[in-house]
């Protein structure tokens, strides 16, 4: 259900607007539409830019909070903005140090091809008049020869290079085909001791932001606050139209319409005119406020992922919230995977550990109360066929509701009939939504269409093709091709025809495979019920002979599959009804959605 809105038009005196949209902040429930070009311009998008900077150091806080808190570090007396800049800046530190310590790193695999050899040796073999060279050749290029002319010792053979040294005197000319070989400006130890000292660093400037974390990340979300504010405020007061020489300025905002009168109570005291009307259908566009009751409002997250619905169709959220629960119970289609859903949603609410979460854990348990449902219908409990299981009183009760052994027939059918019934179903829902939107006269060809289709079918199942089935047929055949349009000129029957000849190719066209979609409701249980009892097979096949190691390994394979099984079952199960919904459900059911959720000004 879309709350009823009021359209609220007010005129401020310019040296008052300040002080009236800080008064309107405060009373918090006034929704103003801001301009797309405010959204747009360069103070929007840096006020914007600085959420997400602030998001970001957040995100980083949080991250690399990973060591334990000490006390000896205490944040620093800084404001929101010199903090977030300092915080910056213990980061930007960190990159540099991490940069360093790579950097360095890869020099010392430079040394590790050629061993562990003593800085202090070598420097005394070229300090008494000795040339120590280092070369890498090709295998099939070194020449032995070289030993004997320059003292070359190789040191490592390593991916088809030949690493050697030479050792002359100083004033002997070293010419050979190999490539040089030069080593870092720091030896080995160095690069260590370096590294040693850049680790010790990081870690210090990481353990001070740990220390500091708890208190920066308050201040942060204070200041991210403060700037959100601000950007609303922003928003807001570049809403208004100037008038009379920018001496007044005009604001159009918006209430529901069930605070009307304290809103109006309240602005009778403000320094202000104003005027409070119903909005006009193609001039205004309220935003949207949802008010369902307690089991479709859980839904509403669902439907918003698409699109929120205008003011003046109907909200989708009641009337597609029990197909969904249908629907994902017959894709997961287990009976213990449902119980097991309902059970951890269940205790989860219980628990009161995750409050805020409490819509989707509710969701959660609608949806495994679906499952339950129709797992007991299809007849499987973690994989095993219930109709194959005797002894069980309840359960022998429960088995003439299950699909039988042919039921793989019966599961395909009854996946067919309810799709046929939700599209049937949204086309009733159009022609409200046509009739809300664009009169009755936009609405006759929908009319037809449900009358034969409808009707058809209904007249059908109780006489079979009799008279109410050709009365059907031939009511909804003049509604489509005849009464679509205006009678009001000689041609306008003929174009009533084509244009119920067109509405036709595509009812017939678009209508089939709409209804084909929902075969995916059938197949993705099927998959998950097969993926189950395979998986008690393979438990059962490869169970050891040795009692309790059998039973474990049994156990495991158990535990390993069905959870993989839940987990891609339930994704499938979740996105596959929301396809059907927001395609099959809402393009049949005339759904136009696109409107602004009702976000009052107020303060955060």
């Amino acid at each position: 259900m879309i709350t009823p809105m009021t359209k609220l038009t007010m005129l401020i005196y310019h040296r008052d607007y300040k002080r009236f949209l800080i008064d309107l902040r405060e009373h918090g429930v006034v929704h103003v539409h801001a301009k797309k070009e405010t959204l747009q311009d360069e103070v929007m998008k840096a006020k914007m830019a600085e959420v997400k900077h602030v998001n970001n150091v957040i995100k980083l806080l949080e991250k690399d909070n990973k060591t334990t808190r000490q006390q000896d570090n205490k944040l620093i007396d800084l404001c929101s903005s010199e903090l977030i800049v300092f915080i910056d800046s213990k980061f930007a530190e960190i990159d540099s140090i991490q940069q360093q310590i790579a950097s360095l790193q890869k020099d010392d695999t430079i040394y590790d091809v050629w061993g562990n050899f003593p800085d202090e040796k070598i420097k005394q073999i070229r300090d008494n008049n000795w040339d120590l060279r280092f070369f890498s050749v090709p295998q099939s290029k070194y020449d032995e020869a070289w030993e004997q002319e320059f003292n070359a010792f190789i040191i490592n053979e390593i991916s088809g290079l030949k690493y050697f040294t030479t050792l002359t005197s100083k004033d002997k000319e070293v010419n050979i085909e190999a490539e040089a070989f030069h080593f870092p400006s720091l030896s080995k130890s160095e690069i260590k001791a370096k590294i040693e000292e850049l680790t010790a660093k990081l870690n210090e400037t990481r353990q001070y932001l740990c220390d500091i974390s708890e208190d920066a990340i308050k201040k942060l979300n204070e200041y991210k606050i403060l700037v959100q504010e601000d950007a609303d405020f922003y928003k807001v007061s570049e809403a208004a139209q100037h008038l009379a020489d920018d001496k007044i300025m005009a604001l159009e905002g918006w209430i529901p319409t069930e605070i009307k009168s304290d809103t109006i109570s309240w602005l009778n005291n403000e320094e202000i005119y104003f005027e409070a009307s119903e909005p006009e259908k193609g001039v205004d566009n309220p935003p949207i406020k949802l008010k369902n009751r307690r089991f479709a409002r859980l839904f509403e997250m669902i439907g918003n992922l698409y699109s929120i619905p205008t003011y003046w169709e109907l909200d989708m959220t009641p009337f597609f919230a029990p197909f969904f629960v249908i629907f994902f119970g017959f894709c997961l289609g287990d009976l213990g995977y449902g119980a097991l859903i309902c059970l951890v949603t269940l205790a989860l609410i219980l628990s009161k550990k995750l409050k805020d979460m409490n819509n989707v854990l509710w969701l959660g348990f609608f949806l495994g109360l679906g499952t339950v449902i129709m797992g007991t219908i299809s007849g499987t409990f973690f994989g095993i066929p219930l109709l194959e299981v005797e002894g069980i009183p309840v359960l022998n009760k429960l088995k003439s509701i299950m699909f039988q052994p042919d039921g793989l027939y019966s599961a395909f059918y009854v996946s067919l009939i309810i799709g046929i019934f939700q599209i049937l179903f949204g086309m009733c829902l159009k022609i409200i939504n046509q009739i809300k939107l664009y009169g009755f006269q936009a609405a006759i060809p929908t009319i037809g269409w449900v009358v034969m289709l409808l009707g058809g079918i209904v007249s059908f199942l109780i006489n079979g093709i009799g008279v109410p089935f050709y009365a059907c047929l031939i009511t909804g055949t003049v509604l489509v091709f005849l009464l679509n349009g205006p009678i009001n000129s000689f041609a306008a029957p003929f174009k009533n025809i084509g244009s119920g000849l067109w509405d036709t190719y595509n009812m017939a066209t678009g209508l089939l495979g709409d209804v084909l979609s929902y075969i995916r409701l059938f197949a993705l249980g099927l998959s998950g019920s097969i993926l189950g009892l395979v998986f008690n097979d393979l438990a059962v096949s490869m169970k050891p002979d040795i009692p309790i190691l059998g039973t474990i390994v049994m156990i495991i394979i158990l535990l390993f599959g069905h959870t993989m099984n839940i987990a891609l079952s339930a994704l499938s199960a979740f996105v596959h009804p929301m396809r059907l919904t927001f395609v099959e459900f809402y393009k049949n059911s005339g759904f136009v959605g696109g409107a602004k959720e009702y976000k009052p000004f107020r303060k955060i």
